[in-house]
This record gives structure tokens, C-alpha cells and sequence, in this order.
């Protein structure tokens, strides 16, 4: 299994000498097996992602805001017949999902329809999904505090696990019910969009902050902790002041970067 940083930056796209280590896509990870590739959201990050035609292709949305979707639309690799997706979210059933996606990428929003001509791609109910996959690994789903609603997934084999929880604004009556969802888990992508500074001014609006992280991850057993939904405003330098003063186990985000578990 091997997981790949596409896109780990929030809200939207930042195309800035400023932002160039850390990376400016929007959010979306991929895990990679010898048979599948699943991916978890397609922010602008996506249009950097190679699928392959002889694997099965997987894409699980947490959410449909703007920056965990915007970049579905511009894979050269999906467009092509012989490249087959599925796409499925553990918020929406597959014809709500289909609606979705169908009207951002049409009409008012986009020039053409995107899912006219690509019969390459299908959508699937969460629950049939968990099914079909269940001879090749496990893949749960935790709901989350977000506007609009959000899922965070974990996928599970016979001995790793990889949990992604984005985007999430997280408070104390979640704790009990998150840990036991990451419990064990080598590696966790944690939605550390603020500060604690930067989180009192920001209630309501959907994230949590690095602190936040650190101090719940401090009672859990986990391996690996990768704090992402970088602020759009924050500079690589910036970045890495917080990076140098994080403890063990915890690292930044960064697209293109490959971690083997």
C-alpha cells in the first residue's frame, strides 16, 4: 500500500512562489494497491494523479464543496474508455451523487456536460461499494462536523490501516467515537486548517486546528499523524515554523509526496 499526496491544500487553489514546498492543489490523496487505486476527493490535486487502466479505479467523496471536487473534470486519464471509475460518498446515495456531480459539471457552472460521454464511469451506494470490496480489504466511514455535512473513511487490510478525516471541525463529544475509528491505524490525514489562535474567530466554519490534533492524537494509538487542509493564506515559511515545532509522529502535508505503509 502506498499513499500519494496529490492536493492538501484548503478552500482553493494557490499558485504562489510563496506556496511552491507544500503545495498549493486542493485536497486529494491516493492509496495505492497492486489491483486498486482509490482516491479520496479530487480537489485540484487530482489532475496530477495516473490512472491506470489495468487496475480498478475508486474515488470516495467526503464532501461537495468546491475544493474537494473542482478538479475531477480535468484527468485526461478519466476521460479515457478504457479507464474504469466508480465513484461513491458515505454522504449521498448514488443517484443524489450523480445529480451532484452532474449539475457542477454542467450548465451554469461548466461548459459542457462531463458525464454525458464517459461511460467509463459509474456511481455506487456506499454500502454496495463496502460489499464489493470486502474479498480485498475493509472500508468504513465516520460522519464528521462540517456545513453541508462530511465522511471521513478508513481503509483496512489484513495488517495496515489508513484513516482520512477531512473536513472536520472537532469537539469533545466526537472523541470517544473517533478514537475507536482510528485506533491502530499507521497513518491518519488530520484536517489541521487553523491554529488555536485562528480557531476562536472561526466556530462554524467546518475545521479544526492543529492543536487540536496534537493534544487528541497525544491518548490514541496511531502511527503516523499528516496535518492537511493547509489555510489558503499560509506561506511555506510559515509551515515550516509549525512543522519544526511538531512533536514526533506528526508531519505537514505535502503534494507529491509518497509514504509507504
Amino acid at each position: 500500500m502506498r499513499l500519494i499526496t496529490h492536493g492538501c491544500r484548503g478552500s482553493i487553489p494557490t499558485p504562489s512562489k510563496k506556496m511552491q514546498k507544500y503545495g498549493g492543489n486542493t485536497t486529494c490523496f491516493e492509496l495505492q494497491f497492486d489491483k486498486f487505486q482509490i482516491f479520496f476527493d479530487t480537489g485540484s490535486g487530482f489532475q496530477n494523479a495516473s490512472l491506470e487502466s489495468n487496475k480498478e479505479i475508486l474515488i470516495f467523496f467526503s464532501h461537495f464543496h468546491h475544493d474537494h471536487i473542482q478538479g475531477l473534470a480535468f484527468n485526461k486519464y478519466l476521460l479515457a474508455s478504457e479507464t474504469k471509475t466508480c465513484i461513491s460518498s458515505a454522504l449521498a446515495n448514488s443517484e443524489n451523487l450523480n445529480k451532484i456531480l452532474r449539475y457542477y459539471f454542467s450548465g451554469d457552472y461548466f461548459p459542457l456536460d462531463l458525464f454525458e460521454n464517459l461511460g467509463n464511469v459509474t456511481f455506487s451506494d456506499f454500502t454496495a461499494t463496502q460489499k464489493s470490496l470486502r474479498d480485498h480489504f475493509r472500508v468504513e466511514a465516520i460522519k464528521l462536523a462540517h456545513p453541508g455535512g462530511s465522511f471521513g473513511y478508513s481503509v483496512m487490510t489484513d495488517n495496515k490501516k489508513f484513516v482520512f478525516l477531512c473536513d472536520n471541525e472537532f469537539t469533545t463529544s466526537q472523541s470517544d467515537e473517533l478514537k475507536k475509528f482510528v485506533e491502530k491505524a499507521d497513518v491518519v490525514i488530520w484536517d489541521g486548517m487553523f491554529t488555536k489562535e485562528e480557531l476562536r474567530t472561526k466556530a462554524g466554519w467546518g475545521h479544526s486546528s492543529i492543536e487540536q490534533g496534537i493534544d487528541f492524537f497525544s491518548t490514541v494509538n496511531c502511527g503516523q499523524i499528516i496535518i492537511s487542509h493547509h489555510a489558503p493564506y499560509r506561506t511555506d515559511a510559515e509551515l515550516d515554523k509549525i512543522n519544526q515545532s511538531l512533536p514526533y509522529g506528526f508531519q505537514l502535508a505535502k503534494d507529491g509526496h509518497v509514504l509507504g505503509l
